[in-house]
């Protein structure tokens, strides 16, 4: 099963969490926000493939095997890269020391539920 919208919404909200903290670094928010904005195109662009691939399964063209395990690969790698870029979102909130300890904290837990989901 591909996850990739849940990942995408994940990264979606720590960022905004991220970002209302690092409102003091523009480099930073800006980064995040291009990692997030491309993110964002490639989760689309996995969407569009996806039915692209459905229609090849469809009507006999493609494999269904094949299809899944290269739609698996690619929805691992941004999953991947979506985690990462949570992960720098979150570092960087929890940097800035406009942020309270309260959220500092939430923003831990949430560290700790995306590095429960396995992967790297």
């Amino acid at each position: 099963m591909i996850r990739i919208p849940a990942a995408l919404t994940a990264l979606a909200a720590v960022a905004a969490i991220a970002t209302t903290g690092c409102g003091s670094n523009d480099d930073t928010t800006e980064k995040l926000q291009q990692q997030g904005q491309q993110l964002q195109e490639r989760g689309r662009a996995l969407q569009q493939k996806a039915a692209t691939i459905a229609r090849g399964v469809q009507d006999g063209t493609v494999d269904p095997q094949d299809a899944s395990r290269e739609l698996q690969d690619d929805a691992a790698q941004i999953t991947e890269e979506a985690k990462d870029a949570a992960g720098d979102a979150i570092d960087a909130a929890k940097d800035n020391p406009n942020v309270p300890d309260e959220v500092k904290q939430q923003l831990d837990d949430a560290q700790a539920q995306i590095d429960s989901t396995g992967g790297n």
